[in-house]
């Protein structure tokens, strides 16, 4: 039999035993209420009405003894008025007691009627004597009808006197004898109610443990498979069960092991190796490092996959991935085997060596390096891949393997840098310090606070001999650090591209001196640089055109200076917003020329209207031969292409006299002036033109 239809005939016998003791104890309960009804209206109204009769006959007797005492007739017709009102009242009693009597057949009887008979003929006939005892009184004078009531009417009184006390105790022991009858009735019911409710306990009882029985050994064993599963043993058999709901429920149990072992089996590979290559992941990596002994020695080292980006960017991806996997098919065949090999993510592979010092770490590298040497064939397609190496040893390098892994990383990069195979994270130095870290998050708060702070270095022009413009320069105003120079921040705000948020701050600012410059009558332009970040802002140009539309500057007021390396970035993102720069009227300088990578074809394209030479090339460029040749070919350059010549970083006399005599357009730097604060630019630039035809 199901469970289900165990547990409804179960209930079913239940619910019916508790009918039963529901419809016991209603009858009983009404029979009770009933009796309780019958004491409460007939029984007690009964004592009560015996207890007036036996009231008012002795009120009555009472009234009779005084008129026996009293002379004076008028005194005596209160007493009569009074004794009537009590043999009317005693009368009514005794009436409405055989009422009662006659309307309550269970309370009838023939004792009861013989005594209501014989207390009638009492009342008759001490009614006669006392209407002759009264006679006497009005007509012989109260002696006379004193001795008549002694002789006749007392015995007569004292008879129904008598009567009425004795009816007002048997009404009153036949109350008693109700409530008692009433007890008993109440103590069987309960006795009754209590069995049948003992009777349905143990039924019930006996019920639950026959289900409970054939359903705990089942929930028993499915909650020891269960409790396998969750603990991680998917190996244990489970029971087969009878064919009910719980032969049901392991059966499913055994279906939902299953599905979480091949579950498991698919999580573990997701979680632990990479889907591509098959090759185990970072996570794994990780774990693994984690099990070394506290003291082992080893290296970890990081691959980058050369030009990787471009082959997707060619080829599609679907060739760079069938490119991961010849590459992490070769990695996993090298001999000797690393104690682990993982793909950490994109092109990024590392590997995992034991017990290696920098030697054996630097021959495995070749190996790695021999490996990718050789070409890859997709598609009768001949892809030639490299890569660069970078080699953290620990635990001079870290202890950890996340810092083991940032550390080759950073490796790498210096590789790239220095179009070497591979590098040691040793040689590379610190990473960056806690401070710069910390500097980093102040940023935001020093913006909203307006601790940074704008200064202006002087452009003097040969032509003019006047300033001709400006360089804005941020500073940081810093409440405990001081002054910070802009080297130790803003690197690390175009890192994190803070930079964004500074950039439009200094515009502004700048734009708001220029045009205050320009109502004073000073024809002075400033420059500000732009960032990487800063250049492939699609909201650039609008940004800048509002600004000089709030401040109504013009925009051939306004120079921005671009570095070669910003420029290369996104080459064609970064002339199509110079194109509109240039379009809007802004002038454009090339900042740092000869630093950077920007070649001659490249720079002819660029709607630039000045080029500012590196102060590498400047310094001492009266004294060495090459920093000579090198400026004055870019002067002759940057002439021929139309475009006037800042020279940067000029600090002596010397090198300003040279610059003048060839034919340098603006000259800036310490020879001219250092950076100051806005209070003392315009001061400085009117006490400077007067002394100008000195140089």
């Amino acid at each position: 039999m199901r469970i289900g239809s165990r547990l409804v005939i179960s209930f079913a016998v239940l619910l019916g035993l508790l009918f039963l003791v529901a419809v016991v104890s209603l009858s009983h309960f009404g029979k009770l209420t009933a009796v309780t009804q019958t004491i409460v209206d007939v029984q007690a109204q009964r004592v009560a009405l015996a207890h007036t009769a036996d009231k008012r006959a002795l009120s009555a007797a009472n009234c009779l003894l005084r008129l026996l005492q009293t002379s004076e007739r008028e005194q005596r017709i209160p007493l009569y008025t009074a004794m009537d009102a009590d043999i009317s009242d005693l009368d009514a009693a005794i009436a409405e007691i055989g009422t009662l009597a006659e309307n309550d057949l269970n309370m009838r009887s023939a004792s009861e009627n013989a005594q209501l008979d014989h207390l009638n003929e009492l009342r008759s006939s001490y009614d006669d004597l006392f209407r002759i005892t009264v006679e006497t009184i009005e007509l012989e004078g109260p002696a006379r009808a004193h001795k008549h009531f002694v002789t006749k009417t007392q015995s007569a009184l004292n008879a129904l006197l008598k009567e009425t006390s004795a009816l007002s105790e048997r009404q009153q022991r036949g109350m008693h004898a109700g409530l008692e009858q009433l007890r008993q009735a109440e103590a069987g019911a309960r006795t009754l109610v209590i069995l049948i409710s003992l009777g349905a306990l143990l039924v019930g009882s006996l019920l639950a443990w026959i289900i409970a029985r054939s359903i705990v050994k089942p929930v028993r064993e499915a909650v020891r498979v269960a409790d396998t599963i969750a603990h991680g043993d998917l190996t244990q058999p489970i029971p087969a069960g009878h064919a009910d709901e719980m032969g049901q429920l392991l059966q499913s149990l055994g279906v939902m092991r299953d599905s979480i072992s091949s579950r498991e089996e698919k999580i573990l590979k997701l979680a632990y190796r990479d889907t591509l290559t098959d090759l185990p992941n970072r996570t794994l990596f990780l774990e693994e490092f984690s099990r070394l002994a506290a003291d082992s020695t080893g290296a970890v080292l990081m691959l980058d996959i050369n030009r990787f980006a471009l082959i997707n960017n060619a080829l599609g991806y679907p060739v760079g991935d069938l490119i991961l996997r010849v590459v992490g098919k070769r990695l996993n065949e090298l001999s000797p085997s690393p104690r682990l090999i993982a793909r950490l993510w994109g092109d990024k592979f590392a590997f995992l060596l034991a017990d290696a010092n920098k030697e054996t770490a630097r021959a495995f590298a070749d190996a790695i390096l021999a490996t990718l040497q050789n070409p890859i064939t997709l598609d009768n397609q001949r892809l030639d891949i490299g890569g660069n190496l970078g080699i953290a040893l620990y635990p001079q390098d870290g202890e950890d393997p996340s810092t083991l892994l940032r550390r080759a990383e950073m490796a790498i990069n210096f590789a790239k840098q220095h179009h070497v195979d591979f590098a040691y994270a040793a040689d590379i130095g610190d990473e960056p310090v806690h401070e710069h870290l910390s500097l980093i998050g102040e940023m935001r708060e020093a913006l909203e606070r307006n601790e940074f702070a704008i200064y202006y270095q002087p452009k003097f022009s040969f032509n003019t001999e006047k300033i001709s413009g400006t360089e804005a320069l941020l500073r940081w105003n810093h409440p405990t650090r001081g002054l910070v120079p802009p080297m130790r921040f803003i690197p690390f705000a175009e890192q994190t591209g803070f930079i964004r948020e500074i950039t439009p701050w200094l515009l502004e600012q700048v734009i708001a001196h220029a045009a205050e410059w320009r109502r004073q009558g000073w024809d002075i332009i400033p420059s500000v640089n732009l960032s990487t970040l800063d250049l492939i802002d699609p909201w650039l140009v609008e940004h800048i055109s509002g600004l000089l539309q709030k401040h109504g500057l013009a925009a051939g007021q306004l120079c921005l200076e671009i570095t070669e390396s910003a420029l290369m970035e996104d080459p064609e993102i970064a002339l199509r917003h110079l194109n509109q720069m240039s379009a809007l009227g802004l002038k454009l300088s090339i900042d740092d020329y000869g630093s950077g990578q920007a070649s001659l074809a490249y720079l002819k394209k660029l709607p630039v209207n000045e080029l500012k030479i590196d102060r590498e090339f400047v310094t001492s460029v009266s004294e060495l031969p090459k920093n000579a040749a090198i400026v004055r070919s870019t002067i002759l350059l940057c002439h021929e292409l139309g475009l006037s010549v800042v020279a940067e970083g000029a600090e002596t006399a010397a090198e300003l006299d040279w610059l003048q005599h060839n034919h340098c357009d603006v000259v800036q730097g310490y020879g001219i002036a250092k950076p100051m604060p806005l209070a003392d630019f315009l001061p400085w630039v009117s006490a400077f033109e007067q002394r100008a035809g000195k140089l």
